[in-house]
């Protein structure tokens, strides 16, 4: 059993993995030793052997303590080995849900080049060849993070929430900034597939992240959805440098 936990910019996913497969998965606003201790418990599974965890935070050094402590434990820095060929030139500055990403991309489709689209704080697009090289791609802002800007940086336009069923045309206000942020990123998203299908032949296409509800339904380009690539990626990376398989 394998605990994996990624420290996002918003919130904290968790979750355990047998093999490839994830068992039980919950959602931390501040991860601590109590509250780890909590869903296991809650799990009903077997306690893990092994943790890996990866943050975009400020690291906790009291919580990776304890993680060292109780777990034989994987802290993922830009030196940790990965199964792909790395050509990024800054690699120090490559956010690690993108790497575990990419590393999940790899593993369900071999052989070929992976587009992978995560549409959270921000959306990010990758790009692993069928070499097993990681390119880099390229990163947008978010749909909430275009909310929030156009609410900050006017004086009269509200913060608005987002919403599944977006109209074209707005008829007031809030459907207009709906309409303008969501559309929009559909179509930007609809675009940079065209512009990577041009480049690279036989492209798989995968979407996931916490915002994928709002695309995977309207993009007119053909996807593979898959919501936990970032910690099945986690769980490849600590499987292969503890020495094990995952099927």
């Amino acid at each position: 059993m394998r605990l994996i936990i990624d420290i996002g910019n918003t919130l904290a996913k968790v979750a355990l993995f047998e093999d490839s497969e994830p068992l039980a998965v919950t959602y931390l606003q501040q991860p601590t030793a109590e509250a780890l201790e909590l869903f296991l418990k809650q799990s009903g599974m077997a306690r893990p052997d092994e943790a890996i965890l990866s943050t975009v935070r400020q690291s906790d050094q009291e919580f990776i303590h304890y993680l060292e402590s109780h777990f034989r434990f994987l802290l993922l820095t830009a030196g940790t080995p990965i199964p792909l060929k790395n050509l990024y030139r800054s690699p120090a500055t490559l956010g690690y849900d993108r790497l575990a990403a990419a590393v999940a991309a790899s593993v369900f489709f071999p052989y070929r080049n992976v587009l992978i689209v995560n549409t959270g704080t921000a959306i990010t697009y990758d790009l692993v060849t069928r070499d097993r090289e990681y390119l880099g791609g390229a990163i947008a802002p978010g749909l909430t993070m275009r909310l929030k800007a156009l609410h900050c940086f006017t004086q009269k336009l509200p913060m608005v929430d987002l919403r599944e069923e977006t109209p074209l045309t707005g008829k007031t206000t809030e459907e207009c900034i709906l309409s303008g942020v969501v559309n929009a990123a559909r179509a930007e998203i609809d675009g940079m597939i065209e512009k990577f299908n041009n480049h690279y032949d036989q492209l798989v296409v995968i979407l996931s992240g916490g915002d994928m509800k709002y695309f995977d339904k309207s993009l007119k380009n053909s996807i593979f959805a898959i919501p936990n690539i970032v910690i099945s990626g986690l769980n490849q990376l600590l499987a292969y440098n503890f020495g094990k398989k995952t099927h």
